[in-house]
């Protein structure tokens, strides 16, 4: 590592506990948005250049998981254990729908048309909505145990989930079969697509991986172990828990454990090359739990279990 860098990052107060999930909006007529998941019941929605908060999906009863907006940022999908997912307008905050599952809801994604809502969970399978009709459509089963991540493909009609049996599935939607899988290291914690949608990148264990979402053929698998520096980088390796790739594709982010003896405030930036890493960013008062590049790639933003949202400018 080449050191670690002192940066002010926008910092962004509200929640009241562990941000769990971060994610940009697609560019705008009215600008960028990002919304935040939270363990407070509380998503929030905001600016995603400045960090201003613009509202509060209120309504669950429980920790929510996973908050996405549609492709015009026009509604808003979150996830929570109170065993729903829930539609919202995104200009007025108004709950649309509430989706009923039958476990703890740990993932949503709208399908590129916005016609359809994902979503994945403890009850170890997917669950697809239709958004308009509000009713749903089909289920497709596969996964042995939780599903911790699930994202719709570019094309629309594939679909990649991963979670706590360790293995990244590749399904067609139209059939319901899966088409492809890679098995990893340990449970699969994030699954995040790239800001033109050309890469997946997923996390489990030490490992970094990058699938091209038009192949289906992984482009490479990076080992790449926190190190917290806090403790003078004598402490064992430890698992990387979120990662987000830059949209120039020479960087990526990523963010450190969640245990507790060992809590890693850091932001770790790496070369995507290489897999060295290259910076180490200190703000957070508790472990990252998410990290995500904006469309320009010139910011990023982190989720920590100190209850903020920080927006880092990008040195690359």
């Amino acid at each position: 590592m080449e050191g670690s860098v002192s940066q002010a990052p926008l910092v962004c107060p509200g929640h009241s506990r562990g941000v769990v999930q971060v994610s940009y909006s697609k560019v705008t007529p009215d600008g960028l948005f990002l919304i935040s998941a939270c363990l407070d019941s509380k998503p929030m929605i905001r600016r995603g250049e400045t960090g201003d908060w613009i509202g509060t999906f209120e309504g669950h009863k429980g920790a929510v998981w996973s908050a996405r907006l549609d492709t015009p940022a026009l509604r808003a999908a979150t996830g929570s254990a109170d065993f729903t997912a829930r539609l919202w307008d995104a200009l007025t905050g108004d709950e649309l729908h509430s989706f009923q599952c039958s476990h703890i809801v740990k993932s949503v994604d709208f399908s590129p048309d916005t016609k359809l809502l994902m979503c994945g969970g403890k009850f170890k399978k997917l669950k697809i909505f239709d958004t308009d009709k509000t009713q749903s459509i089909t289920e497709i089963d596969g996964h042995t145990a939780g599903v911790k991540s699930a994202l719709f493909l570019p094309c629309g009609t594939k679909l990649v989930s991963g979670g706590e049996d360790k293995v990244l599935r590749v399904w067609d939607l139209k059939s319901r079969s899966q088409i492809k899988q890679y098995e990893v290291q340990k449970e699969i914690t994030s699954l995040q697509l790239s800001v033109d949608g050309g890469v997946a990148t997923f996390t489990a264990g030490t490992q970094v991986h990058f699938l091209d979402t038009e192949t289906l053929e992984m482009i490479k698998t990076l080992d790449c172990p926190i190190v917290n520096p806090t403790l003078g980088g004598s402490v064992a390796v430890k698992d990387i828990t979120s990662a987000s790739l830059s949209p120039d594709r020479k960087r990526f982010i990523a963010g450190g454990p969640a245990d507790q003896a060992w809590p890693d405030p850091w932001v770790h930036v790496f070369d995507f090359e290489t897999g060295a890493e290259v910076e180490c960013l200190k703000g957070h008062h508790g472990h990252v739990w998410d990290v995500a590049y904006a469309p320009d790639g010139e910011t990023f933003a982190s989720g920590a279990d100190d209850g903020t949202i920080r927006i880092w400018k990008s040195e690359a």
